[in-house]
C-alpha cells in the first residue's frame, strides 16, 4: 500500500507541475494579443487560475483519502485543462510568430552575372573582359552583393569593372557589346522581356554564375509618424510580376494599387495606377522612367516615394506579393467568387502555355481558382493582337476574344479580384485554415504592418465577421488616366522610342481630392439632387476617369531644317543654352547665318521632352571654297565670250552677262557672299534621326 501512495503522489506532483507548466505558457500567449479582448483575456486568466488551484487540491486530498474514483476523474480532468491550455498556447503562438514573421528584417537577395556571348562557359572565362554593375550603392542586388561576389571570385584581377548610373543603362551597353557581362537581379529575365529589343533575352543571355546572401533589408521605414490602422490610414499594394517565389529580388511592380481606409466610416478608395505610367520618380533624378521599374532596385521604397509625389499624399504601410502568392492566397480562401467581363485564356503563373498550362476562364458570374484569379488580375491582350501574348492566345483559344481589354480594364479587375479574397476571407472559421494562409503565402509576401497594427484591427474586423457587414463597407474604386506618347517621346535614357503613358494632371486632381475626403483632410460637398431612370439603371463612376482636355508634353523639336535665326529664337524661347560646334576643331564657333557653315547634326535627341533638357548643341562643317586655277579661267571667259555671240546672233537682247550669278537667294536664313563665277552650293539638310520601328504591342504582360 505504501508503494501505491508513493506511486500516486508521484503521478500527482507530475500532473501539477505540467497545469502549472500549460498554464503559465498559456497565459504567455495570451498577453502576446495585447488591445485584443482585453477583459476577456485578463478575465480568462484567472478562471485557469482558479481551476489549477482547485484541481491541485483535489488531486492531493483524493491521494491523502484513498479514493479511486476521485482519483480518476481529478486525473481526467486536469488531463483535459492541460489539453486545452496546451492547445490553445500552440495556436495562439503559432499565428502570433506566422503574423510577426512578415516584417521580419532580414532577406535573402540573389545577384546573376549575365552575358550575351554563348562561348562563355563560366565566369572564369572573363579574363580581360569588362563587367559592369550600378552605381547605386543602395541596390542590394546590384550594387552591394555584386561587389562582395567581385571579391569572392577575383574578378578585379583582370577584368575592368565599369558601372552605370541606372539599370537601364546597364542593360543597354551589354546588349551593344560596350561591357562583355554584367550582374543583375536573379529575376532580370522577368524584369526586361517587355522592353523593346529585349522580347527574348532568357534565351540569347548566358548566367555565369549566380550567388546569394542574407542581408537586412534596405527598406528604408516608411511608416508615417503616429499612423495606425485605428485611425483614417494610406496603404500601396504592390504586384510582383516574377515567375519565381520571393518578394524580395528585383522585379516589376505591374499592380501598384493606393488604398485609403476610414475606420470610422468604414469607407475605402482604391486607386489603380498602370504599369506604364511615365513620369520622373523618386529615385531617376530629372528622368522619366516606366513606374513599374520603380522596384528595379530589390526595394520598396522608390515606389513608395513615387506615389506620395504623385497624389502629395503620406503613405503609412505597403505590402507586396508575389503573383504566386496571389494563387496560393485564393486557393488559401477556398477561391473567389467574381463577375467575369468577357471570356479569355491566359498563360499560369509561371508563363507556361499549352496542354494544362493555359488558364481558360469563362464570363459570367464565376467561382475561381487561384491560377484562374491571377489570369483576370493580368489579361489584358486579345488573340492575335500583335503582342507575343496575343500569338499565344491566338494559338490557344482565338475565339475567345471578347471583351474590351487594355491596362484600365485590367485595373478594374484586379480590384474585383482583391473585393473577392477580401470577402472570402471574413467567411473564414477554422484556425487551421488562417495558420494555411499564412504559411503558404509567407515565402511570397512582405510587409511593414507590425503586428501590434495588425491586432489593433480585431474590434473592426470582429465586427465586420460577427454581423456579417463586410457589404457595409463602402469601397470608391479610383483609377488613373492618361494619354498614349509612344512614337511621340524619345527616352534618351533607353535610347528608345517606349509604349508608355502620361498621366492626365484633372485624372491626379480629381483623385487627390477624393483621396483627402477619405483621409478627413477636407470635407465633401453635399449632392442635394438626384435623379433615377429605370432604363439608365445606375453604374459607379470610377474617379480619375473623366474626360481631360490637356496638350500633350512638350518635346525637343528637329531643328535640322531651321535657319539660324530660327535655332536661336527656338532655343530662347524654349530657355535652351545654344552652342554650336565646329566638328573638325570641337570647338565652339559663332555664327549668324549658314553661308560659311553647313548644318552636321544636333546633339540632343529631337522628341526628347523638353524640360529635361537644358541646352541644344549643334554641330557645323565649315564649307570648303575652291578657287578657279588660271585654265579654269581662261575657259571660263571662252564659254562667255561664246554665249555672248550666240545671243546677239539669236536677237536676244538679255543684258545677262556670262555666267553672273550674284543674285543667289538665302539658303535657311543665310547669305552667300561668294566672290567670281563660282555658284554657291546650298547646304543640305540632314534627315531627321532614324527611329525604331514601331513594334505591334510592347507593352509587355
Amino acid at each position: 500500500m505504501k508503494i501505491k501512495q508513493v506511486i500516486k503522489a508521484i503521478f500527482t506532483i507530475i500532473l501539477i507541475i505540467l497545469q502549472l507548466l500549460s498554464f503559465g505558457f498559456f497565459s504567455y500567449s495570451l498577453f502576446l494579443y495585447k488591445g485584443v479582448e482585453t477583459f476577456y483575456r485578463i478575465y480568462g486568466i484567472i478562471i485557469l487560475l482558479y481551476l489549477f488551484i482547485l484541481m491541485s487540491y483535489l488531486l492531493l486530498k483524493s491521494v491523502r483519502k484513498k479514493k479511486v474514483l476521485g482519483f480518476i476523474i481529478s486525473i481526467i480532468v486536469t488531463i483535459i485543462i492541460i489539453s486545452i491550455e496546451c492547445g490553445g498556447y500552440y495556436y495562439l503562438t503559432k499565428i502570433y510568430k506566422s503574423i510577426d514573421s512578415y516584417s521580419e528584417n532580414t532577406n535573402e537577395y540573389f545577384s546573376s552575372l549575365v552575358t550575351y556571348d554563348k562561348n562563355l562557359k563560366d565566369y572564369k572565362e572573363l579574363k580581360g573582359k569588362t563587367i559592369g554593375i550600378v552605381s547605386d550603392k543602395n541596390d542590394i542586388e546590384g550594387y552591394i552583393l555584386p561587389n562582395e561576389l567581385i571579391k569572392e571570385l577575383k574578378l578585379t584581377d583582370n577584368n575592368k569593372i565599369k558601372e552605370f548610373d541606372s539599370t537601364i543603362e546597364l542593360l543597354y551597353a551589354l546588349k551593344n557589346k560596350e561591357i562583355d557581362a554584367a550582374f543583375f537581379s536573379r529575376n532580370f529575365a522577368d524584369m526586361f522581356y517587355s522592353l523593346e529589343g529585349y522580347e527574348n533575352i532568357k534565351e540569347e543571355t548566358k548566367v555565369l554564375y549566380e550567388g546569394s546572401k542574407i542581408y537586412e533589408s534596405n527598406e528604408e521605414d516608411i511608416k508615417s509618424e503616429g499612423a495606425t490602422l485605428t485611425k483614417p490610414f494610406t496603404m500601396l499594394l504592390i504586384g510582383v510580376d516574377s515567375s519565381k517565389d520571393g518578394v524580395t529580388s528585383g522585379y516589376n511592380a505591374d499592380v501598384l494599387l493606393l488604398v485609403t481606409f476610414n475606420p470610422k466610416t468604414l469607407r475605402a478608395t482604391i486607386t489603380s495606377v498602370p504599369r506604364d505610367m511615365y513620369l520622373k520618380t523618386a529615385c531617376s533624378g530629372s528622368n522619366y522612367r516606366r513606374i513599374n521599374t520603380t522596384t528595379w532596385g530589390s526595394s520598396s521604397t522608390c515606389a513608395v516615394q513615387t506615389i506620395e509625389r504623385l497624389f502629395d499624399v503620406d503613405i503609412d504601410y505597403y505590402a507586396k506579393i508575389n503573383f504566386k502568392g496571389v494563387v496560393q492566397l485564393v486557393n488559401a480562401v477556398g477561391g473567389i467568387d467574381v463577375d467575369v467581363p468577357y471570356s479569355f485564356c491566359e498563360q499560369n503563373s509561371s508563363r507556361d502555355w499549352g496542354g494544362n498550362d493555359t488558364v481558360f476562364v469563362y464570363e459570367g458570374q464565376q467561382h475561381l481558382n487561384g491560377e484562374q484569379a491571377l489570369a483576370l488580375a493580368r489579361n489584358r491582350h486579345k488573340p492575335n493582337d500583335g503582342s507575343s501574348a496575343g500569338s499565344s492566345m491566338n494559338e490557344f483559344c482565338p475565339k475567345l476574344n471578347g471583351g474590351n481589354r487594355n491596362d484600365y480594364t485590367r485595373g478594374k479587375n484586379q480590384m474585383k479580384v482583391i473585393l473577392g479574397i477580401a470577402k472570402a476571407a471574413t467567411k473564414l472559421k477554422d484556425p487551421n485554415q488562417a495558420l494555411d494562409i499564412l504559411t503558404k503565402i509567407k515565402a511570397n509576401f512582405q510587409t511593414n504592418v507590425k503586428t501590434s497594427d495588425v491586432l489593433s484591427l480585431y474590434g473592426l474586423a470582429k465586427s465586420i465577421v460577427l454581423n456579417d457587414s463586410a457589404n457595409l463597407v463602402n469601397v470608391q474604386r479610383m483609377q488613373l488616366n492618361g494619354y498614349s506618347v509612344y512614337r511621340y517621346v524619345y527616352d534618351p535614357v533607353s535610347k528608345s522610342y517606349p509604349a508608355v503613358t502620361i498621366p492626365y494632371k484633372g485624372s491626379i486632381n480629381d483623385i487627390k481630392k477624393e483621396i483627402n475626403i477619405n483621409l478627413g483632410n477636407s470635407k465633401t460637398s453635399m449632392v442635394k439632387t438626384a435623379a433615377f431612370d429605370l432604363n439608365n439603371l445606375y453604374e459607379d463612376t470610377v474617379i480619375g476617369q473623366g474626360r481631360y482636355s490637356e496638350s500633350k508634353i512638350a518635346v525637343l523639336k528637329d531643328v535640322s531644317s531651321y535657319s539660324v535665326d530660327s535655332i536661336k529664337s527656338y532655343a530662347k524661347s524654349n530657355g535652351l543654352s545654344l552652342k554650336f560646334i565646329d566638328v573638325d576643331t570641337k570647338k565652339e564657333v559663332s555664327i549668324n547665318n549658314f553661308s560659311e557653315y553647313k548644318f552636321q547634326w544636333q546633339d540632343e535627341h529631337p522628341d526628347t521632352i523638353l524640360s529635361l533638357v537644358k541646352t541644344l548643341t549643334i554641330y557645323v562643317k565649315k564649307k570648303v571654297v575652291t578657287t578657279p586655277t588660271t585654265q579654269q579661267t581662261t575657259n571660263n571667259t571662252n564659254t562667255d565670250n561664246n554665249n555672248n555671240a550666240n545671243n546677239n546672233n539669236s536677237g536676244n537682247n538679255d543684258n545677262n552677262s556670262g555666267n553672273d550669278n550674284s543674285q543667289t537667294g538665302d539658303n535657311n536664313g543665310g547669305n552667300n557672299n561668294n566672290t567670281g563665277n563660282e555658284t554657291p552650293t546650298t547646304p543640305s539638310t540632314p534627315s531627321e534621326p532614324e527611329k525604331p520601328t514601331e513594334p505591334e504591342n510592347k507593352e509587355g504582360e
